[in-house]
């Protein structure tokens, strides 16, 4: 239990100062914007090619993981659209985008870095599998939903375009891609460009985190402690548990893929969940609510599944 608090605690220590930190008011927006931008086009990138092509081969489980990951993520998600719309009364947008909160996990700026930490390179291919699967499955899921509801008009093959694209200018879906390929196809890379992405690489975690907890500070928290602790219970309790039966007892993926796609799926709610609802206008102050509210409950969740997770 000691090697768990020496781990869970600086990490989430991490966020919480990058909290106080822009509400003491000695980070402005343009500061935090900037970290931000650095992070998520330099830093985690860097990380995630590196240690993707530092890899081992694929196992040939790739298949089961994104079964044990995506079947109960979907299925969870049709049923908290349900839910919204039975329960809080929502119209389908707005439940897609609290439904979206029940399964959309931080897997970029504490996922890559925690489960690196946590089991090395190993842990890269998986990570990046469920990175890409969620930009492209979940995300795509929920905006298909909200743009059948709001009737915007965009046909069905600009939707596609509109959600290809966004997922190809991703900066970290496409160094996971050339990473795994690099991996794949055995290419060596020279030393100088591997020091080069190992230094942007190891700036990545302590950036990411503390870059997130800036960024929370500067999000709304308002009330509404029904649907925040609602949508607590799908993404820190729910969600990983169908994902860990999934992965454990029915595909009996290898250990660290299992442990990988379970800490992903308790992981807090994204950021993502909070810019989709801002740009429909669509429940922002709840979304930004519950992914401030899931940050803080997950120092102690995270922190006991480490250690059931061993």
């Amino acid at each position: 239990m000691q090697s768990v608090v020496n781990i869970a605690l600086p990490f989430f220590a991490l966020i919480f100062t990058g909290y106080l930190a822009a509400r003491g008011r000695m980070l402005g927006e343009t500061t935090v914007a900037g970290l931000n931008t650095f992070v998520f086009y330099f830093a985690l990138p860097a990380l995630l090619l590196i240690k993707t092509y530092e890899a081992p081969a694929a196992t040939g489980a790739v298949p089961e993981l994104l079964a044990s990951y995506y079947l109960p993520g979907i299925m969870l998600f049709f049923v908290a659209l349900l839910l919204g719309r039975r329960l809080f009364r929502l119209r389908p947008a707005d439940a897609a985008i609290q439904a979206l909160g029940g399964v959309f996990s931080n897997v970029g700026f504490i996922g890559l870095p925690l489960v690196i930490l946590l089991y090395g390179s190993e842990a890269a291919l998986p990570a990046v599998l469920i990175v890409m699967g969620d930009t492209i499955i979940m995300l795509g899921l929920a905006t298909a939903v909200i743009e059948a509801d709001l009737g915007s008009g965009r046909r069905n093959r600009a939707l596609l375009k509109q959600i290809s694209v966004g997922v190809i200018r991703n900066p970290i879906v496409t160094a996971g891609l050339i990473g795994v390929t690099l991996n794949l196809i055995a290419v060596p890379v020279p030393e100088p460009i591997l020091r080069y992405g190992g230094l942007l690489a190891d700036a990545a975690g302590p950036c990411a985190l503390f870059a997130l907890g800036a960024t929370l500070a500067g999000r709304p928290v308002t009330e509404g402690a029904l649907e925040t602790g609602y949508l607590v219970l799908l993404k820190l309790f729910i969600h990983p548990a169908l994902v860990a039966a999934m992965a454990v007892w029915v595909f009996d993926l290898p250990p660290v893929w299992a442990a990988v796609a379970i800490l992903q799926a308790a992981l807090p709610i994204a950021a993502n969940v909070y810019v989709l609802a801002q740009r429909y206008q669509r429940r922002a102050e709840a979304v930004s609510t519950a992914i401030f509210v899931t940050t803080a409950v997950a120092v102690v969740t995270i922190s006991a599944l480490v250690s059931w997770l061993g």
